[in-house]
């Protein structure tokens, strides 16, 4: 009996863009294997930037702003990292570290419950401190995941402001983070 092998497409995941007088109306999405229409609901706003398309959208819980770029030109953007702004610092997903001299987090803390938990990284996992910012890098299934934690009032309290996949561009994620945070500045 013949098998059927469907192949996934290469623009998976990928958006486009309908431009109209240089501002963004309407949004397809990649969705298995077809392009899917997008409403571009109330809550969100799309722009244009010298770095890709910038996708602001706010909810009760705060703002998340998403960087989308084309790397190769060829009209199809992929998600290039999420940074989000909570409306105030919840309870939980707040960390403490402990650094050795060259930067690399030695031990880690995660508020869990109402208390400090210690917490064990993962085998897969690198924690370093790098431009005041603590970088998580995690290779998952060959891919290169990263998040970064920001003490935004030189508390010891850390929380999570951005995740990504792929190449870690910092500049490009403290431009996004630029007035991003309740407290000002996270750098």
């Amino acid at each position: 009996m013949a098998r059927t092998v469907t192949a996934a497409s290469p623009f998976e995941g990928g958006y486009r863009f309908t431009l109209t007088s240089g501002t963004i109306t309407g949004v397809q999405e990649m969705e298995k294997g077809r392009w899917q229409n997008e409403k571009i609901d109330r809550n969100e706003s799309w722009s244009i930037t010298a770095d890709g398309v910038v996708k602001t959208e706010t909810g009760r819980d705060g703002t998340e702003v998403t960087l989308y770029t084309d790397a190769n030109g060829d009209g199809v953007f992929f998600e290039a990292y999420s940074v989000n702004r909570p409306v105030t610092s919840g309870v939980d997903d707040l960390y403490r570290f402990t650094f050795d001299s060259a930067g690399t987090v030695t031990s880690i803390q995660e508020w869990d419950d109402g208390r400090w938990e210690t917490e064990r990284p993962d085998r897969n996992e690198t924690w370093q401190l790098r431009d005041g910012l603590v970088v998580k890098t995690e290779i998952e299934k060959g891919r290169t995941e990263w998040t970064v934690y920001a003490d935004n009032n030189n508390d010891g309290t850390w929380v999570e402001l951005a995740e990504g996949h792929g190449t870690l561009d910092l500049v490009g994620v403290k431009a996004l983070l630029s007035g991003l945070t309740a407290e000002g500045l996270v750098y």
